[in-house]
């Protein structure tokens, strides 16, 4: 079902408590139902199992099974964004913000469980491409789309010297994951520790901010 044709469902805030807790019960199990299994073959009779409650339930709060894979996978990828606005609300430099969304997004892209769902999607969106054009709205489009916010934030306040700041953004996104995540697609063992990302993530934010201030 396209993006377009999906059934509106009701907002977070708008639920109470038992409401929230069954909500959040359903993404929990969602989130680890399409990890283990790939979009294609997750059942939402799994996840109703899993996480208790019905299918009118997750009918009503989601709308379908696009509906409650995009809000499971945001909510997956919350603690990469998190890092934006964490920055915003404290004296962190752009060096410290950069560095630790940098971290943050490999080590959440490089979860083998996360490359596989990759993996998956590539296969359906040749034969599904509404599913594919949603997961990039929801997933990659919003983390350039969040950078790139914040650094024309910073370039207002004259910490950056950028022409584009979206370009930057998917240019400083796509130096992070770089060869990394094209061996990982393909099938290599890329599966770096949390030091490796740590110091990825400090060389690529150096080699961006040098390039930002020339």
């Amino acid at each position: 079902m396209s993006s377009s044709h999906r059934p509106s469902a009701p907002s977070a805030g708008t639920l109470t408590s038992r409401g929230h807790a069954r909500r959040e019960r359903l993404l929990d199990a969602a989130r680890d139902v399409f990890l283990e299994q790939g979009y294609a073959s997750a059942s939402v009779n799994e996840i109703v199992a899993r996480a208790g409650g019905s299918l009118a339930t997750l009918y009503k709060q989601f709308g379908n099974k696009e509906g409650l894979f995009m809000a499971a996978m945001e909510r997956h990828v919350a603690t990469a964004w998190a890092a934006i606005e964490e920055g915003r609300r404290s004296d962190r430099t752009v060096e410290e913000v950069l560095f630790e969304l940098g971290r943050r997004m490999l080590m959440l892209v490089f979860d083998p469980a996360v490359i596989r769902l990759f993996r998956g999607l590539a296969f359906e969106a040749e034969r599904a491409p509404a599913l594919g054009e949603l997961f990039l709205r929801h997933g990659p489009d919003r983390t350039r789309r969040q950078l790139a916010d914040y650094l024309q934030e910073q370039i207002r306040q004259g910490r950056l010297t950028l022409d584009d700041p979206r370009e930057a953004a998917g240019m400083f996104i796509g130096m992070l994951l770089g060869e990394w995540h094209v061996d990982a697609l393909l099938g290599r063992d890329v599966y770096p520790t949390r030091d490796q990302c740590d110091a990825r993530a400090r060389r690529c934010t150096a080699l961006f901010l040098r390039g930002a201030s020339a």
